[in-house]
């Protein structure tokens, strides 16, 4: 299964190394994952997007889980084996659940190496891959994926149009990127969200954390044709500090909307 042209550097505890590990966003990520109680044991990481009752994010997993349906749902209607990138997999649980009922290739990237290592653990198969690399230098052949998702993660990209386009390069011809359970700020909300955002963050004890997240709005993905594919009721009502957004993009660039509030950041 491994390659579409992967020439990896050495295997890390099961874990392909695509490019030079660098621990200081691991560090002082996973010190807030703990101090936020999203830390997981792997009985517990086994069984999400579907969480107990003691789980504090409850409400929030049980939104996530809805999102994982949906997309589940739609991967139905593909009938070839596909290659799927799960960029920014964390500890793999979105391509873990995925790969019980799709006959489909994992690809999962992101440059947190002690989440990769439990993900590898618990999610151990010969259709999943799990790598530790940055995107824009893991040496991935062009045209190589059906589909790349990004699974609560765009926030730790800086640069949103970069990122697009760089995963454009990657997706075959009739390829798609989806963008899951995602926040988005309107314009004029930006400052204040930064804000939110730092003070979060001061208030964990972890104030360099804000420099890692970043604040993105649909204006930055101007230069992209996109359509709504998928938009709630009364979305005016629901969406009030930031959106959730589950966006599904083709190179004609199409946005499938997931939203919902998270009052935190």
């Amino acid at each position: 299964m491994i390659n579409p042209g992967l020439n990896a550097e050495f295997i890390n505890e099961g874990i392909y190394v695509l490019s030079e590990i660098k621990n200081d966003f691991e560090e002082i990520y996973l010190k807030v994952r703990e101090k936020e109680k999203r830390i997981y044991s792997d009985n517990e990481l086994i069984l999400l997007p579907f969480s107990s009752s003691s789980n504090p994010h409850k409400n929030e997993w049980n939104l996530r889980a809805k999102s994982f349906q949906r997309f589940k749902e739609y991967l139905k209607t593909k009938k070839q084996e596909l290659n799927i990138l799960d960029l920014g997999c964390g500890n793999g649980w979105f391509c873990g659940q995925l790969s019980k009922s799709h006959n489909a290739n994992f690809y999962c990237v992101d440059v947190n190496l002690t989440e990769l290592k439990q993900a590898g653990r618990v999610f151990s198969s010969e259709r999943i891959k799990f790598f530790y690399g940055d995107i824009f230098s893991a040496g991935f052949s062009e045209n190589s994926f059906d589909i790349i998702t990004i699974n609560a993660a765009v926030q730790y990209f800086p640069d949103l149009k970069r990122l697009i386009e760089r995963l454009f390069r990657l997706i075959t011809e009739s390829g798609e990127i989806h963008i899951l359970d995602s926040p988005f700020y309107s314009v004029n909300e930006v400052e204040n969200a930064r804000k939110r955002t730092s003070d979060y963050y001061n208030s964990l004890g972890f104030p360099e954390m804000r420099n890692y997240y970043h604040h993105h709005t649909l204006k930055e993905l101007s230069d992209f044709k996109y359509k709504i594919l998928y938009q709630p009721n009364s979305i005016e009502n629901k969406v009030k500090k930031f959106s959730l957004l589950k966006i599904r993009l083709f190179r004609g660039f199409i946005l499938r909307f997931d939203l919902w509030n998270c009052n935190s950041l």
